[in-house]
């Protein structure tokens, strides 16, 4: 998981502290699994509690900044992409994509509440291959984390072309 988030207004939130940490406690699970006794079964508990409490502080975390950065920007609609089934789309993907996705977008969906700025999903077909400047869509316009649009030549971070072309005219999203 390279980036959990990005704004249109250009910030990105990566996903590299979060797969680290995916590692470490699958890692702590491992080697205590390995032991087998009943001290073991009990701190692999503890390693569960602690690994979910540092992913949904950490996506607290993330969502206080996605709402900080709308409102300072004038954003009217913070749009997700509709991730239901990632692991199934993406090779190498595991259930942590799929939830942490689901819980940014709760997360950021209650708290934004009192700003009047709008949430939604919007369906992801293509947006990482559509361009956001002239509408083009091609597979070969994505490179990895690069796009170049084949029709134009824009260039930009794929995952911020992705969001950029999420924009309806006349809103700012974030």
């Amino acid at each position: 998981m390279n980036q959990l988030a990005v704004t249109s207004t250009g910030v990105f939130w990566s996903g590299h502290e979060f797969d680290h940490w995916r590692r470490e406690y699958e890692k702590r699970r491992s080697d205590l699994q390995q032991c087998g006794s009943r001290y073991a079964h009990e701190n692999i508990q503890a390693v569960g509690r602690k690994e979910a409490g540092r992913f949904t502080m950490m996506l607290h975390r993330i969502a206080n900044g996605i709402i900080t950065e709308a409102v300072e920007n004038g954003c009217t609609v913070i749009a997700f992409e509709e991730l239901t089934g990632i692991r199934d789309r993406l090779s190498g993907a595991s259930w942590g994509h799929e939830w942490a996705f689901e819980r940014l977008y709760e997360y950021v969906e209650y708290k934004v509440e009192m700003y009047g700025i709008t949430v939604g999903q919007v369906d992801p077909e293509n947006t990482s291959r559509r361009c956001s400047t002239c509408g083009f869509t091609h597979p070969d316009n994505r490179d990895g984390e690069s796009f170049e649009c084949l029709k134009c030549g824009y260039r930009n971070h794929a995952d911020y072309n992705a969001v950029a072309g999420l924009r309806p005219a006349g809103s700012k999203v974030a």
